[in-house]
C-alpha cells in the first residue's frame, strides 16, 4: 500500500511499514480487537525495535489507529501525520446503506447477515476466485470483518486537544470516502495541526501524487 510514498521518503528517514492484525502476509491468531489494541500493537513494535520515539503517518483506518497512537503513547511520539481519515467514520448522519447495514448487523452478532453485506460491498474480499494469479485466503472476509467491527465505536471528538505533537492532516480535494469536513475538525481540534489539500488526490493520495505527498511530508517533520 506504501510502496510508491516509502520510496520518496527512503533519503530522509528510516521508512517501516508493517503489517497490522488481518492485514498483509503476517498470519495472526483470529481474535477480536479495537483501535486501541492496534495502537497498542505499534507502540510495541517501536519499543521492540529499539526506538525512543518515532514520527507516525496513517491514512484511512490507519489514520485511526494513528490517532489512538497519539492518544495512548504520546512519549513514543515524534510528529504525527494524518491522511484521508476521520474521528468519527461511522456516526449515524454519515452512515447509510449497506455500511450501516453492516454495522448493525456486526452490532446484533449476526455473522450470517454480516457476511451477506459485506460481499455485497467488497465482493473481491469474499470471492474464492483469484484476482492476480495467487491464491485467496479462506479467511479473506472474516478478517475484513474483524477490521470494520474494530473501528465500528471510534470517535475521537472532543479527545484530539490532548494531542501535543505537531500534526500534519492531508486530505485529497477529490476524496469521495471521507468528506474535507472531517479533516478540517481534526486541524481544529489539534493544537498543533497544519493542513494539506493536495489538488487531483482522492481517498488514495499517497499513491496517486506520492512525491509530492512525499516531499511535504519531508518538509513538515524536518520541522519537527
Amino acid at each position: 500500500m506504501f510502496d510508491e510514498l516509502r520510496v520518496h521518503l527512503r533519503s530522509a528517514f528510516t521508512v517501516i511499514t508493517y503489517d497490522q492484525r488481518d492485514r498483509g502476509n503476517t498470519e495472526f491468531e483470529p481474535s477480536t480487537y479495537t483501535t486501541d489494541d492496534l495502537a497498542d500493537d505499534l507502540a510495541a513494535l517501536v519499543q521492540a525495535l529499539g526506538y525512543p520515539r518515532a514520527h507516525v503517518l496513517g491514512t484511512s483506518f490507519g489514520g485511526m489507529v494513528a490517532q489512538a497512537f497519539a492518544l495512548r503513547h504520546a512519549d513514543l511520539l515524534g510528529g504525527l501525520v494524518l491522511g484521508a481519515t476521520s474521528q468519527a467514520p461511522f456516526r449515524a448522519k454519515r452512515t447509510a446503506g449497506p455500511v450501516a447495514d453492516l454495522l448493525l448487523a456486526l452490532e446484533r452478532g449476526d455473522e450470517a447477515r454480516a457476511r451477506a453485506t459485506l460481499a455485497h460491498l467488497v465482493p473481491a474480499a469474499t470471492s474464492s476466485a483469484p484476482t492476480d494469479g495467487a491464491p485467496v485466503r479462506a479467511d479473506r472476509g472474516d478478517r475484513l470483518m474483524r477490521r470494520f467491527a474494530a473501528t465500528r465505536g471510534f470517535d475521537t471528538r472532543g479527545r484530539l486537544d490532548e494531542i501535543d505533537a505537531r500534526t500534519l492532516v492531508i486530505h485529497g480535494r477529490e476524496d469521495a470516502a471521507v468528506p474535507m469536513a472531517d479533516a478540517l475538525s481534526m486541524v481544529d481540534e489539534i493544537r498543533q495541526a497544519d493542513a494539506l489539500v493536495l489538488a487531483g488526490c482522492g481517498h488514495a493520495w499517497e499513491n496517486e501524487h506520492p512525491a509530492r505527498a512525499a516531499s511535504a511530508i519531508t518538509a513538515f517533520l524536518g520541522d519537527t
